[in-house]
């Protein structure tokens, strides 16, 4: 549980904005630049890195999917 503990708060840390249940006294304000990338933690012996990766777009017949309002409910 430590360890994604720290995982989180590192993410959380770099993030500098508030969204959701993701809130920060000091940065207020939604910024749609983080909407755009995830904070990905990797861990490798006693070492996590952050990385950034981009938020791939949503393939269309998800999208489809997702829209349909005949799926089950």
């Amino acid at each position: 549980m430590l360890t994604i503990a720290e995982a989180v708060t590192r993410s959380a840390i770099a993030r500098r904005e508030s969204r959701g249940a993701h809130s920060r006294i000091d940065f207020p304000g939604l910024d749609d630049a983080w909407g755009k990338k995830h904070n990905v933690v990797v861990k490798k012996a006693d070492t996590m890195t952050l990385v950034e990766a981009p938020v791939v777009e949503m393939p269309g017949d998800l999208k489809q999917l997702l829209a349909d309002d005949s799926g089950a409910k």
